[in-house]
Parts: structure tokens; sequence; C-alpha cells
């Protein structure tokens, strides 16, 4: 850790205490409440020492290993202690009985949650075993309390001043499924238990690498005029202009806000096609599967499924072309005829029975309801939400290859590339890095009069556009992101977000505010501006009046516009010019807690739960004064990175991937935030 230093909030007051990158403002001893001094000033919030959320009666979990293994390592958690009871030995290596797939690749095996290559997650069905498994999927052990993995995205509300918490989550085991679970919690989000769950993408089935985890997520509800609605991302199809978040009307019953709502329900990107030729799919997951010829491809989401007279079918999608899936299974134990001229249909983007709203741009989800936000009419219901666009920045590609510099670049087209005050300058990748052309004139697909740049430039190369993010990939690379390929800009992820506000009177048609101020800069590069914003967060009302915000963010040097760099703290007056951003826990790219498991065994810090990712903050207020927030977390920024990898900006100290080491991702943590008032 470095040295703890004082940061104090210019806009706010807010007198802040860090310690290194992990976790901002000492601790408060639980229960304690900071009083005001009389005529002193709001000062902002002090956060606790978070704790890994428990679950009971619900899903399957990331902890509850290969029930026909054996003893589980389940029973040493919420915090993962290294050399504990239940393990499984593959090869002569002894790993913990966990969601650790036990395939092996190469001289370990591989990491948990991997479907396909190597096998589906260890115990996720009930033959168990060798992968890929088969027989149905399991639920939680009975009379277990487990970490709240994989679920995230929290959104928690409560009716009695935080007595009882409600919660909606994302449950989404890695690349198998996806869907809204709801429960229920007595202490302040440490524990919950199970109530519901709907709208799930992959009902009962035993992935294989031949589907997706992209069903609908990023719940929020909101009550209007006397109904509630439950608002989703529909994952395939979102974060793209024209499309709209899923509404759903609520009926809750007794602890369960979901019930009534379909229990299945997936979405897809709604294509639709014919197959070209006969042949025989086969009843899976396991099984090598086979190609099915289609007039196109198009509009269907790969690995994925779809839908031939009523059947399931799911394809791997290893060796896909434009007319053709491959890895192909079926979820009829029966196996099932495909003929020439049969109808081949995905998912629709709105699921029949649904509703979709209108007026808000491009939503990625809504963060937060705001009082009396600033032009939202008397009678409205004011929100913040998140319009997201992906690969904003590279919207053409090369079509030919070039050797910089040149006078002209061909592109697929310059249409979003328009000349500013005469110019135009453009991001390229080439073997020795990112470069930057500036073109003084434009056909419909050559950009013309361009100077800068040295270095090949290969065709098909993606063409950043002026804002595009520009990171080095020896910079991604220490945390495990972006990609060694000039031809994509060295994965820099080039999505656009940012905040902007809404009302609505019916709770489906919304009428758009505009962006809102001061939170994050969609072009930046630096490394104290914030480029990606958050979709959950909670505004609250301060004890001075004034409006707190909960969110999270992110730098272009994190390479994920997910922003899960840190959870901040913004404070506002009308809802729509807020004040600089303020971490309040932020991750750890040292991944410290790691390397000392790794390395001397013990428990793991509760840091490494989230020393990867740390986002989708939540907030509730108690009756005390104090505020509960839950927010998820990873140990490493990619849910499951390969055994071997080295990660970590810490040269000296960096953290090896070993074959022991269960991925702790989609961790549910809970943390008390306390009000704070200047001397």
């Amino acid at each position: 850790m470095s040295r703890r230093r004082t940061a104090t909030v210019a806009a706010t007051g807010v007198v802040c205490v860090t310690a290194g990158a992990l976790l901002l403002v000492q601790p408060v001893a639980a229960g304690a409440v900071a009083q005001p001094a009389h005529h002193h000033d709001f000062a902002g919030y002090s956060v606790g020492t978070p704790s890994v959320s428990k679950v009971k009666g619900g899903p399957w979990t990331l902890a509850q290993g290969d029930l026909t293994a054996g003893p589980s390592y389940g029973q040493s958690l919420p915090t993962f202690t290294a050399g504990g009871t239940g393990t499984i030995t593959l090869g002569g290596v002894t790993y913990p009985n966990l969601a650790v797939d036990p395939a092996a690749s190469g001289a370990y095996p591989a990491q948990s949650g991997v479907t396909g290559t190597p096998g589906p997650l260890t115990g996720y069905c009930s033959s168990g075993g060798a992968t890929p498994e088969t027989g149905t999927v399991v639920r939680q052990p009975a009379h277990t309390t487990l970490p709240m993995q994989p679920y995230y995205f929290p959104f928690v509300t409560s009716s009695n001043d935080g007595h009882t918490l409600t919660g909606l989550f994302d449950y989404r085991p890695k690349d198998g499924d996806e869907a809204v679970v709801s429960a229920v919690s007595h202490n302040h989000g440490r524990t919950w238990t199970y109530t519901g769950e709907a709208l799930e993408q992959n009902q009962g089935l035993c992935p294989n690498g031949n589907t997706n985890d992209d069903g609908q997520g990023h719940a929020f509800t909101l009550k209007v005029n006397g109904q509630e609605f439950l608002y989703t991302l529909s994952r395939p199809s979102g974060d793209n202009p024209g499309v709209n978040l899923i509404v759903h009307q609520l009926h809750p019953k007794g602890d369960n806000p979901l019930a009534g709502l379909p229990s299945a329900e997936p979405v897809g990107q709604g294509g639709s096609t014919t197959a070209t030729a006969a042949v025989s799919v086969p009843a899976g997951p396991a099984g090598a599967g086979v190609t099915v010829n289609v007039g196109n491809t198009a509009n269907f989401e790969q690995p994925g499924h779809f839908s031939v007279d009523g059947h399931t079918v799911d394809c791997n999608d290893a060796t896909a072309t434009a007319t053709a899936f491959t890895g192909c299974t079926t979820r009829d134990g029966a196996g099932v005829q495909i003929n020439a001229g049969d109808a081949v249909t995905a998912d629709s983007v709105i699921p029949a029975g649904a509703d979709q709203t209108s007026g808000l741009i491009s939503p990625d989800g809504i963060i937060s309801t705001v009082p009396h936000l600033a032009g939202a009419p008397r009678g409205s219901v004011g929100v913040l939400y998140t319009e997201k666009i992906v690969n904003y920045y590279t919207p053409t590609t090369t079509t030919a290859a070039v050797t910089l510099p040149a006078a002209s670049i061909p592109v697929g087209s310059t249409s979003a590339l328009p000349l500013n005050n005469g110019q135009v300058t453009v991001s390229l990748g080439t073997a020795a890095g990112i470069v930057q052309v500036t073109c003084s004139g434009e056909d419909a697909t050559d950009l013309t009069g361009c100077t800068g740049g040295t270095g090949a430039v290969a065709k098909g190369s993606d063409v950043g556009a002026p804002g595009a993010a520009v990171a080095p990939y020896a910079t991604l690379s220490q945390i495990g992101e972006g990609k060694n390929k000039p031809k994509t800009l060295f994965g820099n992820n080039e999505d656009y977000t940012v905040v902007r506000a809404a009302y609505t009177t019916d709770g489906t048609h919304f009428t758009d505010l505009g962006q809102v101020n001061g939170l994050n800069d969609p072009t930046s590069n630096s490394a104290d501006t914030l480029r990606w914003i958050g979709s959950r967060g909670t505004v609250v009302k301060n004890p001075d009046g004034s409006l707190g915000l909960f969110l999270s963010g992110a730098y272009a040097s994190d390479g994920d516009s997910d922003a899960f760099n840190q959870i901040f703290y913004s404070s506002s007056r009308d809802g729509v010019n807020w004040s600089a951003p303020q971490k309040l826990i932020g991750t750890d790219y040292t991944f410290s807690a790691l390397h000392n498991l790794d390395a001397n065994g013990g428990a793991l810090d509760v840091s490494g739960y989230y020393s990867g990712r740390v986002y989708d903050p939540t907030v509730v207020q108690n009756e005390n004064g104090s505020l509960t927030m839950l927010f998820a977390g990873y140990s490493t920024p990619k849910p499951l990175p390969a055994v071997g990898a080295t990660y970590g900006t810490d040269p000296s100290a960096q953290y090896t991937v070993g074959a022991a080491q269960p991925a702790e991702y989609r961790t549910i943590l809970s943390v008390t935030l306390q009000p704070q008032w200047n001397d």
C-alpha cells in the first residue's frame, strides 16, 4: 500500500482519508454515527470496511463446488482460506472444490466459469464430475449460506429506514445464464435470503460453450402514479441508437417483487433467416455438434441460440461463417430435424408481452430517481440514466493496407468522420503502437490530404475517430485488458458513455433533459478525468438539503466502459450540475491481496474481492443517519484469467494466477457509510 494521504473535496467540503487505491476513509465503529456540532457544515460520508455479502436459498453459486466430488470449500467462506478442506486432484495438481473447471488445459486445470473450452462450470449440473456435465441444473445446497456470487448490479430499496432491504440482482454465471433474482436482508445487506427469480435467459441449460450469458440485466424499479415498473436492458441488442429498455409492470407478492413475471424470457437480436440444407441436430450439451447452413447469420448472437419449429438450438460458432452456424446441439432430448426452407429465428429484442421505453437515448440503464430534478415538471418522476453507444469511436475500418505517412487513407465510410475547421485527426494501429494522422479532405470512402504517423496499417484496421481511447497495450495488459492487435487499436474500449437526465409521468414515455455536467468526459485519455461512467448508482438527500450521488467510473487506461475503477461521490443542488467525482472505494491494480494469498496462504483479504473491479453502487438510508451501500466486485478485471498469467502494476511483486486460486467474480459486498461534518 502507498502512504496514507488526505484529499479535500473543494466543491463540497468533503474531507477524506485514502489508503492507497483500495479503501477510502478511516473505518467508523459499528453503530456509531458522527453527530453534527452546532452550525457545522455537512462534509460528506466516511466509508467503513466492506464485507462479502452472503446468500441462502438461491440458485447455484461459485462457492458450492462439485457436490459429487465431496466436501466443498464453501464451509470456509465467506472469506476464502487457502489450504482448507474440500479439494480435487487432477493431473497431480490439487485445487479447491469450488467452481473451478477440472478439465485439463496444459499443466493446470483451467479457471472457473469457462464453458465449452474446456467445459462447463464445475458442479453446475447434476452429473458432476468430468465435463461437459449433463442432467439438471443444480441450485444452492439447502441450509448453506454462501458468498453472493455470481450476483452483481444490485438495486436495493427499503421502506422501513433500512431495517429490511429488498434487492434485485443480476444473476449471471459466466457464459452460462442470466436472470433477475430478488432477495431480502434484515442485517444491512450482510446476509440475503432468496425470494424470487424471473426473466431467465437459458433456463435449465447445461452449457457447453454453446450459448452466452446475454439476457436481461441492469434491473431497476420505478413507482409512477401508484404503479410499479421494472426496467431491464436487453444485452444482445442494447447500447445502440434506437434500442430501448424493456418494461414490465410489477405486482409484488409478499417478499417477492418479481411475482407474476415470466420465469423464463429470453431476448436476442431479432434476426430471421431460413435453413438452406437439411441436417439432424443432436441433443446437447455434450458432443461436437453439427453445422446448420442458413441464408444469413446476421442479427444472431454467436455463440447463442435460435429456434426452429419451436425447438431451441444452441451453437458454439467456433468456425461460423456468414451463412453457417457451427457446433450446434439442441435442448430437445430426442434431437431435432431441420429441413431446407425451415424458418430459423432469434429471440426478439423486446419480448412479447413486455413494453419498452420511449424518449431515452441509447439507455444502458436507469441510475437513480432524483427529487426536485431541475427541468422536471411537478407530478413527474425525474431520473438519471446512462447513455451508452458501443464502438462509437471506431465508426469505420480501412479498406486497403497503407504505409504511413500516406496522403490518402481508404476507409469504408467517412460519414462519421466530418472535418472540423478543415481537418480531422484519426487514430490507427501499427506494430509500434497507436499513431495519429491528420487529414484535410475527404470523399465518401477516402481520407485525403493526410499527414503524420509512421508504420504499416493493415487492411480492415479500426479507424479511431476524434476522441478515441488510445491507451498503450503495455498499460492495458498490466490488468489483463486490451489485445496485442494493432488492427483493433490494441483492444482499447471505444464505447461512449454519459449521464443524462429525464422525467416521466407514466413510467413508459420519458422526456430527455440532456446531459448532466461535471461527472465525466467521454473523450478523456488522461489519468485524472473519468472517461466512462456507470449505469447503477443512487441519489440521496443529504442532511444539508443538497443531493449526493454514488456512482462508478473509470479512466481510459482501465480499458472497459463498464466503469469499474472506482465508486465515487458527487454533490449537486439541482440534479444537473454535479461536483467533481471524489473516489470512495477503488481498485488495487497491484493485486496485492491475491499476490499475498498465493505466496503465503491463509485468508484472502476482503480487498481481494474487488481489487480488479469495484462498481454498481446502490445506497439505502438508515434510521440513524448512516447509509448502507451494496456494490459489486471482481478479483481481477476479467473474471477468468488464465492460469500462469501475470498481472499487476508493481513489477517487483506481480500476481501470477495459480491453479488453486478461485475466480472471485460478480461478488456482492456491503459497507456502511457515516455522515461527516466539518469541524
